[in-house]
């Protein structure tokens, strides 16, 4: 089984292993890719895939593919402890999204002000029967619904 991701916001794509979090870095919650928004103020952060919201914080949401396959959309590092400013919820939960329909709208001025990372992480959550490939070159421009990577799954029989 695999699928494209699609990149959530317009930046420079930035592989995980360079991120300051090493959660991120390391893969820990699975593989993925981040991009940076670079100066922009307002985004707002689109669905990579289509599929069922299934977990929603200001600063992350959750998307379950019809496959059963979960990805995770984190908006920046440390931006939990922005006790939610900054972050609006443009979709609720359990709400079905495709691949492009904005979920979060975030003012990334409070983040600016913190000085908080501002990469848009999205990860692929339950490895490690999860690989990616096609992820273009770490600092890669990339635009709002271009590929960002495609996600290949084992199947169970493997």
């Amino acid at each position: 089984m695999s699928f494209e991701l699609h990149s959530p916001i317009s930046g420079t794509l930035r592989h995980l292993n360079t991120l300051a979090d090493p959660v991120f870095a390391e893969e820990i919650m699975g593989p993925g890719f981040a991009v940076s928004p670079g100066d922009e103020r307002h985004l707002k952060v689109s669905a990579p895939t289509d599929g069922i919201l299934t977990h929603l914080l200001p600063h992350a949401c959750a998307i379950t593919r019809a496959d059963g396959q979960q990805i995770l959309v984190h908006l920046g590092i440390d931006t939990v402890k922005l006790g939610g400013e900054g972050f609006t919820s443009m979709r609720g939960l359990g709400e079905k999204v495709s691949a492009g329909d904005p979920m979060i709208a975030w003012d990334t001025a409070p983040a600016r002000e913190a000085n908080y990372p501002l990469d848009v992480i999205v990860v692929v959550l339950r490895p490690p029967t999860t690989y990616l490939e096609n992820i273009p070159a770490d600092s890669s421009p990339i635009t709002t619904l271009m590929p960002g990577a495609r996600v290949h799954r084992a199947s169970k029989d493997s």
